[in-house]
């Protein structure tokens, strides 16, 4: 089942550098091999998609500074500040097992081992030791549950399906008796 969007953003830009057009991106990609080779990308503009092509990319301070085709100046740089990098859904990478990309888990019915319904998965927030799941009830609550393997049983990507067995107390409201 092919659900990748169709661009993935996977960097901003930043402010320019130097007087040839170059121009800071700060990654949004766990992927650290994205920003060490020149190659296509795309971004959104008034008239649509747009191809670009990073003809050069260096490092300073360890930052990825980019060189983008046609942009020769650093005013032409500066209008890309806050702007951002894709690339194109079909260009991820197959992951490992047990691995997903957040945007599979987005929408995922949660239930618990005994098949009770807990929520839907609403996003995915990282986090050093581990990502944490915000999760919405039926009554219309956030929850937060750490995405952690002991507690995760079975993701069903398929079907839109998460089967989880949380500590206890986890998903009880202080307002229940």
């Amino acid at each position: 089942m092919n659900n990748k969007p169709d661009y993935i953003v996977v960097g901003r830009f930043g402010r320019p550098k130097g007087v040839s057009g170059e121009i800071y991106v700060i990654p949004i990609s766990d992927n650290p091999e994205r920003f060490q080779k020149s190659g296509s990308f795309w971004m959104e503009s008034e008239a649509g998609w747009k191809k670009v092509e990073l003809v050069l990319i260096q490092f300073a301070s360890g930052k990825p500074v980019v060189k983008i085709e046609g942009i020769d100046s650093p005013e032409q740089a500066k209008s890309l500040t806050n702007g951002y990098l894709y690339i194109k859904g079909t260009d991820l990478g197959e992951l490992p097992d047990g691995a997903y990309y957040h945007f599979d888990l987005i929408g995922c019915r949660v239930v618990d081992t005994g098949g009770t319904k807990l929520g839907e998965l609403v996003a995915v927030e990282e986090f050093p030791a581990n990502d944490v799941w915000v999760i919405l009830d039926g009554n219309g609550k956030r929850k937060s549950f750490p995405a952690v393997r002991q507690f995760i049983k079975n993701v069903d990507i398929e079907n839109k399906l998460i089967e989880i067995n949380p500590p206890e107390g986890i998903f009880d409201s202080p307002d229940e008796d």
